[in-house]
């Protein structure tokens, strides 16, 4: 690959923002599943109302979008839904996973995360968020330290032990006042991996609590884990029936699939003491 690239080649600030716009547009079709006005798009997503329309309006020559003229609506076209399909086949069965995260969501009103690493980072992947009264509201693409995050170190302790050293070892020399040893974490991911879940509060945000586990991919797969969040004092009195809820809506994602459970998934019985206290 040639890496001698002329300056002039490079994307501008404001090219790299508007591509970065238009991703987020995507995700928030993604999240409200409905069509939209730009009035819509703008006081969501924090946009000026002119640069909104500008966006919308290329999306639709492009064939991404469709515009009704009557309701003044855009939404996704068919050739959004065409683009990622060839994934499927080398990663998870995607509708799977998004009917499991519904139900979740459903059944708990807690805000439900899917995640995969990038990096040194867990990313969240897919977000669809809380409905209790008290809720915390996160955006897709957010990021968190594999090693000072729940759903992180679930995705850590699906690693080799010696990568999984070296991802936490990074993070220790890039958040020096977190104040933990690389053992004390590693103890932490034998935990969690002999456990099968992880549940931590205020980890990174504080007053909220999240228990994340891993859902298996396959050999071709790489690892994917999803999380329950909500507010402390909302997930105190419910964490054992969210244990639940979410190790058999894994277990039959699992079946569905035709994978082979892990021996341990999830051991809910833990669960009736306080959260774990990190280091």
């Amino acid at each position: 690959m040639n890496t001698n690239i002329l300056k002039s080649e490079l994307p501008s600030a404001a090219t790299v923002k508007s591509a970065t716009r238009v991703l987020e547009i995507f995700e928030y079709f993604d999240e409200v599943r409905r069509p939209v006005t730009i009035q819509d798009v703008a006081q969501a997503l924090s946009y000026p109302h002119s640069s909104t329309a500008a966006l919308l309006k290329s999306l639709v020559s492009l064939g991404y979008l469709e515009h009704d003229d009557r309701g003044r609506t855009f939404f996704p076209s068919i050739r959004i839904s065409l683009l990622g399909n060839w994934v499927e086949a080398e990663a998870l069965p995607i509708r799977n996973v998004q009917r499991l995260m519904r139900r979740l969501s459903a059944d708990t009103g807690c805000t439900i995360i899917l995640a995969a690493r990038l990096g040194n980072h867990a990313q969240y992947v897919k977000v669809i968020q809380g409905t209790s009264p008290i809720r915390f509201h996160v955006k897709p693409s957010t990021r968190r330290m594999l090693a000072f995050s729940t759903i992180g170190r679930v995705l850590l302790s699906e690693l080799p032990l010696l990568e999984a050293r070296r991802l936490i070892q990074d993070a220790l020399a890039a958040m020096p006042e977190r104040r933990a040893s690389t053992q004390e974490i590693e103890d932490e991911l034998q935990r969690i991996r002999k456990r099968g879940f992880a549940l931590y509060s205020d980890l990174v945000t504080p007053g909220a609590t999240m228990l994340a586990m891993p859902i298996p991919t396959g050999p071709s797969g790489r690892p994917v884990a999803i999380g329950i969040a909500a507010p402390k004092e909302y997930f105190r009195s419910r964490k054992q029936t969210f244990a639940e809820l979410l190790k058999n809506a894994i277990a039959e994602h699992i079946s569905q699939n035709g994978q082979s459970p892990k021996e341990t998934l999830g051991d809910v019985d833990q669960l009736e003491g306080d959260d774990d206290i990190a280091p």
